[in-house]
């Protein structure tokens, strides 16, 4: 006599959604890496962030300009403010007065008069009017 054929094999669900699973993902992976899209999507996101970190440093920048530029217009230059007080420079046409000591404030007698101090520019004549 035959044998009686075997029974056939029960299906197993979560095997073949699983074996479905890792297929479309990897058809999917292949499309997607295939078209370059992905790969142009990334690459603009780094670039934007690099941009908008440009961005903040330029604002940096123009707020600094912006500061100088206020007070360059308050006649606020540091450099020429530190060239009079510090250096005891003085513009061209400017006109310097020079007091002989003493003569701006009274003398006391509790302190000797100190030396006369050297004048810190010669005095400039001035300017003579253009007509």
């Amino acid at each position: 006599m035959r044998e009686a054929p075997a029974p056939p094999r029960a299906p197993r669900p979560f095997l073949t959604f699983f074996v479905s699973l890792a297929a479309s993902s990897v058809i999917l992976g292949v499309l997607l890496l295939w078209d370059h899209k992905v790969l142009d999507l990334r690459n603009a996101r780094e670039e934007v962030k690099r941009l908008d970190v440009q961005i903040a440093e330029k604002a940096r920048d123009n707020e600094r300009l912006r500061v100088s530029i206020e007070a360059a217009n308050r006649h606020g230059f540091p450099a020429e403010q530190v060239a009079r007080e510090e250096l005891h420079l003085v513009n061209p046409e400017d006109l310097v007065l020079l007091y002989p000591p003493g003569s701006l404030s009274p003398k006391t007698k509790s302190a000797p008069a100190a030396p006369a101090p050297a004048p810190a520019a010669p005095a400039l004549p001035a300017p003579k009017p253009k007509y």
